[in-house]
């Protein structure tokens, strides 16, 4: 049996989502608060690890934020995220959706799908920073019909 290294970034990330999934109803969307705000910047580290594990340009890249237009829990020790992150390398936005199933206990991700990028005609379509507000507008609706460049899952789904 081969034990899955958990990282620190994704221990925090663990913690934190459960915490605030703990007491909310499934379907209900996450409040803005610090708890998100922290869970949010926990994803900042935690996704250019697990894309970094399949593709190798990842090793040099990381996010700077993280801007949800959906942040919801969707069942049991699961939430979505849907929204903007921030491209560290040149401070450009793009589309991210996470789908996150916490461990039964612990802290640790049981399954993972990570989408990140939109598909345009020159590669990552990537929007300047100063769009922030306009791209989150354009983006409401969108979760399932975005190209995405990025597409990493891993884990057992369990209902």
């Amino acid at each position: 049996m081969c034990l899955k290294m958990i990282s620190p970034a994704e221990q925090h990330l663990a913690r934190g989502l459960r915490a605030i999934l703990a007491d909310l109803p499934v379907g209900e969307s996450i409040a803005r608060s610090e708890s998100l705000r922290e869970v949010l910047n926990s994803l900042e580290f935690f996704v250019p690890e697990v894309l970094a594990e399949i593709h190798s340009e990842w090793k040099q890249e990381s996010l700077d934020g993280v801007f949800p237009v959906v942040a919801r829990k969707i069942a049991d020790r699961e939430a979505e995220i849907f929204g903007l992150c921030i491209i560290i390398s040149d401070q450009s936005l793009t589309p991210i959706r996470l789908r996150v199933q916490l461990a039964i206990a612990g802290d640790a991700v049981s399954w993972l799908e990570c989408r990140l990028g939109e598909r345009g005609p020159d590669g990552m379509a990537r929007w300047p920073y100063r769009t922030l507000g306009k791209q989150l507008h354009c983006l409401e609706g969108r979760a399932e019909t975005i190209d995405w460049v990025y597409q990493v899952t891993y884990g057992e789904h369990r209902a």
